[in-house]
């Protein structure tokens, strides 16, 4: 996503849903801005994502679950 280039190989890659945060965002308990908040996720980060709603994708971060909404972030949610 910041237009590095490089190689590896393949038996190194592993099938995940995840992305990455462009920018900081919060995490909610619900997939609503009203919802309790529950931490905020740095730029750059990366999480894996649990399923994906319009607009909204239930993630893990380490030992949160929560949703995020789907502005400003870089990966594949469909």
């Amino acid at each position: 996503h910041k237009k590095n280039s490089g190689w590896i190989h393949r038996v190194m890659l592993k099938k995940s849903n995840s992305l990455i945060v462009l920018e900081d965002k919060i995490l909610f308990k619900k997939n609503s801005k009203i919802s309790k908040p529950l931490v905020k996720l740095k730029k750059g980060r990366l999480v894996h994502i649990k399923k994906c709603l319009p607009g909204w994708c239930k993630i893990k971060a380490d030992k949160f679950i929560g949703w995020i909404e789907t502005k400003n972030i870089w990966g594949k949610i469909n």
